[in-house]
This record gives structure tokens, C-alpha cells and sequence, in this order.
């Protein structure tokens, strides 16, 4: 099972649920690729997501992919990555990212649901566990 991670402009969304998904469930995806749009913020995570498998002392296997604004190629790449079984964060995508999601079957898409985006920019253990809500949808 691979988990593949939405980077587009900020950290925190794809880091916290990436983290909410290793604490919660208690599994951590030995391969996660990065789909980004911007390099520095894909570095930015990429840094955390090493760390935070230090930390657990988990193996890792980290790949990242840069992709475009277009939905087609988006959607394309995503159909040859993409094997029954694995996980699509949503957490940190844009729309045209979450459009290319249209049709894909056989994967699970999870996000972390805020309730009150006053915490968006906070590290996930720093906003109250009440107020976010790790949701999975599988398709």
C-alpha cells in the first residue's frame, strides 16, 4: 500500500493529516509520494515526514512527484502510480488535484476535517483533537 500525499501551498495541512493517520491508526505507510506544486513546501514536508519516521523509528520510502495544473496529466500520472489498495490524502490538494480523482477506483481517499480553521496553521497535536476529525472514504 502506497500513501499518496497532496502538497500544493502550505505544510500543515498534508503534514498533520499525514501525522493524524500515523497516530490514530497506529500504521505507518512504509512508501509515501509526494504529489506537489511547489518545491520549497514539498522540501518543507518532506523534512517533517523523515523526522517524524526518525522518531518511530518506521521505515520510509519517500518519492515526490511534481505535477501541473492541468487535471488530464494530473489525472493521468495518477492512474499509472495508483494500485488497489492505496491511500489518496486530499488533505492539501487544490481542486483540480481532487478532480483528477474523479473515477479512480479501489483506493481509500482520507482527510483530515478541521472544524474550526483558526488552527489551520498549527501543528496537529497543538489544536484541540475535538475539533478534527480523520475522515476516509474508500472509492
Amino acid at each position: 500500500m502506497k500513501y499518496l500525499l497532496f502538497v500544493s501551498r502550505e505544510i500543515w495541512p498534508a503534514f498533520n493529516s499525514l501525522y493524524a493517520y500515523t497516530k490514530l491508526k497506529e500504521n505507518f505507510p512504509r512508501e509515501i509520494v509526494l504529489l506537489y506544486t511547489d518545491e520549497d513546501v514539498a522540501k518543507s514536508v518532506e523534512i517533517k515526514i523523515k523526522k517524524l519516521y526518525e522518531v518511530n523509528q518506521k521505515e520510509l520510502v519517500l518519492r515526490k512527484r511534481k505535477i501541473g495544473s492541468s487535471i488530464s496529466s494530473t489525472r493521468k500520472m495518477l492512474l499509472d502510480m495508483v494500485e488497489d489498495g492505496d491511500v489518496v490524502d486530499i488533505t492539501g490538494a487544490r481542486k483540480t488535484m481532487i478532480l483528477s480523482l474523479v473515477g479512480v477506483e479501489n483506493i481509500k481517499i482520507t482527510y483530515l476535517f478541521l472544524q474550526d480553521m483558526r488552527f489551520a496553521n498549527y501543528p496537529f497535536m497543538k489544536r484541540p483533537l475535538s475539533l478534527q476529525k480523520l475522515m476516509e472514504v474508500s472509492q
